[in-house]
């Protein structure tokens, strides 16, 4: 029989210390299946990338530290992810549905859109662009922009190769 009296398989481990070893080894693969990388693609080549990141509803004060420019990092600031080059902002505008159904687009005061260019450095692999940090530039994708003045977030727009 593999149970003793005590409960333990051989006599050494017990069935709840087998569970709790086992449940720690399910969570640390899934862990790894969610946050694991996503390049499955070979590299082709390194390329020089230019992308654009739009920014929505940030006040002024964002506005300006993005002018400062710069250079753009990964969370912890041990990679550079590229150079920002131009911030182009307009007014920012909030999207409200009318008491009859139709969609409309209302000027939100003191805040605006900013559509940040970058310079970048990366790989291009078969079916994507990736940064120095495996950061993918997918259109669409939600991007953490870090540099010596601002944290923030922004939606991709677009992504061309600088030859």
């Amino acid at each position: 029989m593999l149970l003793d009296k005590n409960g333990k398989i051989g006599g050494k481990v017990s069935i709840i210390d087998a569970a709790v070893i086992l449940l720690i080894l399910v969570v640390a693969a899934g862990i790894i299946m969610r946050y694991g990388s996503h390049v499955t693609t070979s590299v082709q080549s390194e390329e020089d990338f230019r992308y654009v990141l739009k920014i929505e509803a940030v006040r002024k004060y964002t506005v300006d530290a993005l002018n400062k420019k710069g250079a753009v990092t990964d969370k912890k600031s041990l990679k550079k992810l590229g150079e920002i080059t131009e911030v182009r902002t307009e007014g920012a505008t909030r999207e409200s549905v009318t008491a009859d159904g139709k969609v409309t687009y209302a000027p939100l005061p003191d805040y605006y859109t900013c559509y940040v260019t970058i310079d970048a450095h990366g790989k291009e692999s078969e079916d994507n662009y990736v940064l120095d940090d495996t950061t993918e530039l997918s259109v669409g994708r939600i991007i953490d922009l870090y540099s010596k003045y601002v944290r923030t977030s922004g939606m991709l727009m677009s992504v061309e190769v600088l030859n």
